[in-house]
């Protein structure tokens, strides 16, 4: 039987990439909300009342008035995930006791009713995404944030929406429809924990997520829509610094994707690091990483972007 690319999304966002990853997902997805941190602020709504996505903010305990932050975007295959589990709470975890605000949004998936496609993820994925990131800008000061100092992270889809905002915040056509259009998404340095860059190379099923819900597009327009939501797109001279994480036997998402990203970044001297993870053949690691220590490569490259002045 062959597989549209409709019921195909569907099958791996579901189910694919938990069962290559079932060990991480089982230690922290399926843990649900890590009991070692709580949030400051629970369910704030940064999109508006109405709106069921809602975002988490942990603030250190110290007094400062100028912290920098980090808005951390779930994984979960554009389809699944939450702010509450696996990568935006270790991230939390890690970063607040370091003297970061962390943000965790929820943002518009794509929704399913058995093999139906009900609602494609995008484009609000990535407005709501951009749309975080202004209203930690636009509170700065009620949280205690310095806005020339947010940098954006994410893992897996939530890396491919991280690097997709990083890059693209100044993009009219990516933000059109954005809640706050006139407050800047610009962030300091990018965190990307093994996300797709480019989805003229990755699977069809992931670029799927982000073609019109209905009948079948047109070769062209195909095109151009995966070059829209592909973060490689967005790249110039003047990109944030980034970070990059991934297995070189990632069975989820391919790491030549990371590749391709630093081959790019390096052509255009945008500032980057690439962590190649040799003996990991899971997915979705979070910072589990027994040949290197994640934590401290990720703390010491937002202290180098985003710390002290």
């Amino acid at each position: 039987m062959r597989l549209n690319h409709q019921t195909l999304a569907r099958r791996v966002s579901q189910f694919a990439l938990p069962l290559v990853a079932v060990a991480a997902l089982q230690s922290s997805w399926a843990a649900g909300p890590n009991p070692a941190i709580s949030p400051t602020f629970k369910d704030v709504s940064y999109l508006g009342e109405e709106r069921s996505q809602k975002m988490d903010v942990y603030l250190p305990d110290n007094k400062e008035t100028k912290r920098p932050a980090v808005v951390v975007i779930h994984g979960g295959g554009w389809a699944n995930g939450k702010k509450i589990w696996g990568y935006p709470v270790e991230f939390a975890k890690r970063a607040v006791p370091a003297g970061y605000a962390v943000f965790c949004p929820d943002y518009q998936l794509t929704e399913f009713k058995g093999d139906e496609c009900l609602r494609r993820g995008a484009p609000q994925n990535i407005l709501d995404c951009l749309d975080a990131i202004s209203f930690v800008r636009q509170h700065a000061q009620e949280y205690g944030v310095d806005p020339d100092r947010i940098s954006v992270a994410g893992d897996s889809a939530g890396g491919h929406l991280a690097l997709l905002a990083g890059y693209g915040a100044d993009s009219e056509i990516l933000g059109q429809g954005r809640l706050y259009p006139k407050v800047s998404a610009k962030v300091a340095c990018i965190v990307d924990f093994y996300g797709i860059v480019d989805f003229e190379t990755f699977p069809a099923w992931g670029g799927w997520h982000f073609l019109p819900k209905g009948n079948a597009t047109p070769e062209d327009e195909k095109i151009a829509l995966y070059r829209r939501y592909s973060p490689v797109t967005y790249l110039t001279s003047n990109s944030p610094a980034t970070l990059i994480v991934h297995g070189r036997n990632d069975p989820g998402v391919t790491y030549k994707q990371s590749e391709e990203l630093a081959a790019k970044l390096k052509e255009l001297k945008v500032p980057f690091q690439l962590v190649t993870l040799e003996k990991t053949t899971k997915h979705a690691i979070n910072f589990e990483a027994d040949e290197t220590d994640l934590t401290d490569i990720t703390l010491k490259f937002l202290k180098e972007y985003t710390g002290s002045r």
